[in-house]
């Protein structure tokens, strides 16, 4: 793991760099175009598709983008699809509540559906049971933002004057 930020991934990014870097240069960029763009369609088949990887192909994505082309970058980064939440993760490690739910909720109900659609024998049961804790477990292992109050008031109002306003525009 990264030692200068404990939540980051666990590549070693001077030796993809070193690696990369003896590839002639308009071949290496197609080459990061390429794989960045493979890694987008993993990372969106992972949406999807339970226990297929999201995040890591959505990294990898913006990892070749910012060595090949700096519009798939930002457009990576500002898709309304994924954007907000992959930023969210690489600039400060955490993923948020509402991603974290959500995929807790598919991956349980998948799971679910699996075992009770698929699973014939018991130790394929206990499979799907193992992986759906491990999965959770890692999920729940990473760090979240939490979850916007309620009851937040803009600058200038008391907490009262707020809900006596909305009560009355209601």
């Amino acid at each position: 793991m990264n030692q200068k930020n404990p939540g980051s991934c666990p590549i070693n990014h001077e030796g993809a760099e070193r690696a990369a870097s003896s590839i002639p240069g308009p071949a290496r960029r197609l080459l990061f175009r390429i794989v960045g763009g493979a890694s987008v369609a993993a990372g969106i088949i992972g949406i999807v598709v339970p226990l297929w990887p999201t995040t890591c192909f959505l990294l990898l994505a913006g990892w070749c983008f910012a060595r090949s082309s700096p519009r798939a970058e930002a457009w990576l980064y500002r898709n309304r699809l994924f954007g907000r939440y992959l930023s969210a993760y690489r600039e400060r490690g955490v993923i948020s509540y509402r991603v974290r739910r959500g995929a807790l909720m598919v991956l349980w109900v998948s799971i679910g559906l699996s075992a009770v659609l698929f699973a014939r024998q018991l130790w394929i049961l206990a499979l799907l049971l193992l992986v759906a804790v491990a999965v959770s477990a890692h999920l729940m292992s990473l760090r979240r933002e939490e979850p916007p109050s309620t009851n937040q008031t803009r600058p200038g109002q008391s907490g009262g004057a707020g809900r006596a306003r909305s009560r009355i525009s209601a």
